[in-house]
């Protein structure tokens, strides 16, 4: 069942950009060093910016691009490279900047630096709806519902050490069918069991941040924590709902591979939003016996959804996403 239009102004998105990097012109031995350059060389370009040491998850540091150290990106001295993340202000759908200033970006790193591509770089997109009404548990199962629905299609879009459900290059991108209460389950029973984690009778977010994020004691990340039991942990996930907890109220597609292209990630981020409000739009698929196939919707249908999501943003034909969606053996991204 379809769930109501949602004006595209409601909706907010954010951009986290990792990067490994080198000055074209100086030999930075230290990351500050790096990052005051780009910061210096974005506020000529015309991009507001800062430099974050501290975490700081605060709104009112969204307002203007944020530089951040990335501790998962290894440093390369002898090369006088670093890992950073860009972090974009929270942008609309409607805002006219957003992808112009993607440009101004680029074109900034790809003149005054040297850009590597990586593969332990992502692009993550944060996903909310603003204004009075943020998603509920049943939206919020909605979406989940179809981030397992359409895992399969969208993994054709990535390259392959951001694939499939396994493999330790996946780390940062696991399949959300791992967390311990999906895990083992058909796709059919993972379905019913978000259905259920989302419903009126006993559900709500943190069941459904809770069947997505789960995550293991037995991980390497539990054992260096000493958890004695599974805990919820997002950000080894495709799919991070555990801003749904907390006062951002935030999705975070946390699969897309790095970009070294402007048009790489303003396609991600379209892609994340458009799908976000596709599900949406078309709301649950049925879970009746026989209804859905473990191979989950094809790209066809991945295509149909985020057409229905582009159009209720205003976003027309998503032009940029279908050259993500047309590339020969998937691959999107540069890192």
């Amino acid at each position: 069942m379809a769930m109501a239009q949602q004006p595209a102004d409601e909706f907010r998105f954010g951009i986290e950009i990792e990067l490994h990097l080198a000055s074209r012109t100086q030999k930075h031995t230290q990351w500050k060093f790096l990052a005051t350059e780009l910061s210096g060389r974005l506020a000529q370009a015309g991009i507001a910016n800062h430099i974050k040491e501290a975490e700081d998850k605060s709104a009112s540091k969204y307002r203007k691009w944020s530089i951040v150290k990335e501790l998962t990106i290894p440093e390369n001295t002898a090369e006088y490279r670093f890992g950073l993340e860009l972090v974009s202000p929270i942008y609309t759908p409607a805002t006219p900047t957003w992808a112009p200033d993607l440009d101004t970006i680029f074109t900034t790193l790809t003149t005054s630096f040297h850009l590597q591509p990586h593969d332990k770089c992502a692009t993550h997109i944060h996903i909310s709806r603003g204004g009075p009404t943020p998603l509920s548990a049943a939206e919020l199962a909605t979406v989940a519902h179809a981030a397992l629905h359409h895992e399969g299609a969208l993994d054709t879009l990535m390259p392959r050490h951001r694939r499939g459900q396994t493999g330790s290059n996946a780390y940062w991108a696991r399949s959300n069918r791992l967390a311990p209460p999906l895990a083992g389950l058909s796709l059919r029973e993972c379905l019913r069991h978000i259905d259920a984690a989302g419903g009126l009778f006993g559900g709500g977010l943190y069941p459904v941040v809770r069947a997505m994020n789960l995550f293991p004691r037995a991980s390497v990340r539990g054992v260096v924590c000493g958890a004695t039991e599974d805990f919820v942990h997002g950000k080894g996930y495709k799919w991070d709902f555990t801003g749904m907890l907390s006062a951002r109220g935030t999705v975070e597609f946390r699969q897309p591979p790095g970009s070294v292209a402007a048009g790489d990630a303003a396609a991600w981020a379209r892609l994340a939003v458009a799908f976000v409000a596709g599900a949406l739009e078309v709301g649950s698929v049925g879970t009746e016996e026989g209804g859905v196939g473990e191979a989950g919707a094809s790209v066809e249908a991945l295509w149909e959804l985020l057409g229905r999501g582009g159009r209720s943003l205003g976003w027309g034909d998503l032009g940029d996403v279908r050259g993500l969606l047309s590339r020969d053996g998937g691959g999107g991204g540069g890192c």
